[in-house]
């Protein structure tokens, strides 16, 4: 009987051995996934990080364009005003002078009117007349322009002749808004 118990110790024994062993393995393999699970625990949180601060950069930058597109639809507004004013003006016409004629010269602008009292062969002629015309003129100087214009549309024909001025259609930008002011 002493055998069997001694049989039973050693069986025990080595049994113990065996359980002892096989839960270092698992408790060095559960170490193991969990130095891998934190491993990846804190790359998980550096990129949270990354993404908390990349949202925040990214809401700034909304921020600026929600403004920048405010402004720009307030400048859209602004235009479209301008633009409806501008479509609402009347109509401004040139006439070209001499067409066919190349001539060296400067680009005159001279307003040609006819008499309140001069009479009209049609209504269509007095409605076009009725503001007056600009005449685009090419000539050396004002006095020559004003020659020109006087040949084709005389006074004895009831057409008054107004100032002759340098084109503004040509002028630089910053001469037209200061002839205008």
């Amino acid at each position: 009987m002493t055998a069997i118990i001694l049989y039973a110790s050693l069986l025990l024994l080595g049994a113990s051995v065996l359980v002892n062993r096989m839960g270092e393995r698992r408790v060095r393999a559960a170490r193991g996934e969990i130095a891998t699970a934190e491993k990846d625990i804190r790359s998980m949180e550096q990129r949270i990080q990354e993404a908390r601060k990349t949202l925040e950069t990214t809401r700034g930058t909304l921020g600026g364009l929600e403004e920048a597109l405010a402004e720009a639809k307030r400048q859209a507004e602004v235009l479209e005003r301008q633009l409806d004013a501008v479509q609402q003006a009347p109509m401004e016409l040139f006439h070209v002078f001499d067409r066919l004629e190349a001539r060296p010269g400067t680009i005159w602008e001279v307003t040609v009117r006819r008499a309140p009292d001069a009479l009209y062969t049609s209504g269509a002629m007095a409605a076009s007349w009725r503001d007056g015309r600009a005449y685009l003129v090419v000539a050396a100087n004002q006095k020559e322009a004003l020659d020109r214009v006087a040949q084709r549309f005389p006074r004895v024909n009831g057409y008054e002749i107004g100032p002759v001025l340098t084109c503004r259609l040509f002028l630089p930008k910053d001469a037209t808004e200061r002839k205008r002011a």
